[in-house]
């Protein structure tokens, strides 16, 4: 029975801050980082060599859900089945009584979404230099078989490297999709007709709930996110979330010169193509994605890594997600099942579980979005989603003149579940959009708490917005 003195953490103590200070098996944790989807992030020491990570908890009653553990393991199998110094090396993963955690590199620096929320937008050679470093993360995942499915630019980090100040990292594998090493199906966390992902940077077909989702999904999330780096903001937006759904799958983005008119035409219309809601049309791989990109930026990427050179070195057997076999011929059987010993094709890396010999799960996601979103689509706009696409134009439209600038403030507010309207519209994320000098007017509401209205006018500093209830 542990002594008074004792400080290794037990699953009778909160997940939260009662863990600083306390030792997780070898790993001592020494403070908090920040909450994530599911749980708490730490930094730690691993007590055997010194070496400085990061840990992440699942919350205590997420512990208890067969579908959050599943997930949380995917993204240790995920991470560690790829060998790309662009995604975020996972160390260990194990139980603290019951409770799971993952060991991952430590990571200084911020994630792109706050990059863009602090600058607005990002300057061009920047952008595109965290884009290909982005390509050829994804392409080593999708050598290994494995499909992100949330790329978003919360989950691109920029560490300060070596020379390289802005080194990006990719997070988050929780509902990636994954090839099983004996060619199996795909296992995912998704149940067919449920929709899982961030709805701006959601290609059409993961939006419709698609059972055949591949590779290319990711490379429409990378052409909204390089969007928004050029213009600061994601290439379809709405009033709700079925809408931003909708105009996504109904609608072609809106040519990023008419937010910046500085965007050279080529990348442009690498942009363009990324973002064709027709995925036989777009790249059909990150090495061909990249390979344009490098292309269209006129000696912006120059040297310092070129794209199918330095790809070229690893080959892939897994169908479909490499830049030899056609993206469609993936098979998109989605599974519910999971292996806990699951070895991913193209690589013998593998994440076991320590400690209480939890294993995988089996389980139903009460997940409604799919069927909840699709309703719009299904009344009248199935047949114009199926049939209304169409490739980029091989012309761009003139240019209008640049309007005053575009800027993006996050709000943020100490209640947790908190709900904002912006002019009596419901806000999908906690991001405001619009014109430098223009005024909105923001409502704040959470369980428990008096409403709070406040007019807000965006300015060019950008600074978050910080609203007390």
């Amino acid at each position: 029975m542990p002594s008074s003195t004792d400080t290794t953490a037990t699953a009778t103590q909160p997940v939260e801050g009662a863990l600083v200070g306390k030792r997780v098996q070898k790993y001592e944790i020494v403070r908090t980082i920040g909450r994530g989807g599911m749980g708490m992030v730490y930094e730690a020491v691993n007590t055997a060599i010194g070496k400085r990570v990061a840990m992440k908890f699942v919350d205590a009653d997420l512990a208890q859900n067969k579908d959050a553990v599943a997930r949380f393991h995917r993204e240790a199998q995920a991470a560690s089945a790829v060998e790309s110094a662009h995604i975020v090396e996972i160390f260990d993963a194990g139980f603290a009584d019951e409770v799971p955690f993952l060991v991952m590199e430590l990571l200084r620096g911020e994630d792109l979404g706050h990059r863009i929320r602090r600058c607005g937008r990002l300057d061009l050679g920047e952008a595109l230099h965290v884009t290909a470093q982005i390509l050829r993360g994804l392409h080593r995942a999708h050598e290994a078989g494995i499909v992100h499915r949330d790329l978003k630019p919360d989950n691109i980090f920029l560490v300060d490297r070596d020379d390289d100040p802005n080194f990006a990292k990719i997070l988050d594998f929780g509902i990636s999709k994954v090839r099983r090493a004996d060619g199996a199906p795909a296992h995912t966390l998704t149940r067919e007709g449920t929709v899982l992902g961030t709805p701006f940077y959601m290609s059409p077909e993961q939006a419709q709930a698609l059972p055949d989702v591949d590779g290319r999904t990711d490379l429409w999330a990378v052409g909204a996110i390089l969007y928004e780096c050029l213009s600061g903001h994601p290439p379809h937006s709405g009033s709700s979330y079925e809408q931003v759904i909708v105009n996504i799958c109904m609608r072609d983005a809106q040519d990023v010169r008419m937010s910046n008119p500085a965007v050279p035409e080529p990348i442009a219309r690498v942009i363009a193509k990324a973002l064709t809601r027709d995925r036989e049309l777009r790249f059909s791989s990150a090495r061909d994605f990249l390979d344009a990109l490098v292309a269209g930026a006129g000696g912006l990427l120059g040297a310092r890594r070129s794209s199918s050179d330095e790809l070229g070195a690893h080959t892939s057997s897994a169908p479909g997600l490499s830049g030899h076999t056609p993206a469609k011929q993936t098979p998109g059987d989605p599974s519910i099942a999971l292996d806990p010993t699951l070895e991913v094709h193209g690589s013998s890396s593998k994440v076991g579980w320590s400690s209480t010999g939890r294993t995988g799960a089996r389980g139903p996601r009460r997940l409604a979005l799919g069927a909840f979103v699709l309703l719009s689509l299904v009344a009248g706009l199935t047949g114009a989603v199926l049939h209304a696409r169409r490739p980029p134009a091989e012309g761009m439209a003139a240019i209008a003149p640049a309007p005053p600038a575009q800027v993006s403030v996050e709000l943020r507010t100490n209640a947790e579940g908190a709900r904002f309207t912006v002019d009596g519209v419901a806000l999908v994320d906690r991001t405001l959009r619009g014109r430098t000098g223009e005024t909105k007017r923001v409502r704040i509401e959470a369980s428990g708490y008096m409403p709070v209205d406040k007019e807000v006018t965006l300015q060019a500093d950008r600074s978050p917005i910080d609203v007390l209830l």
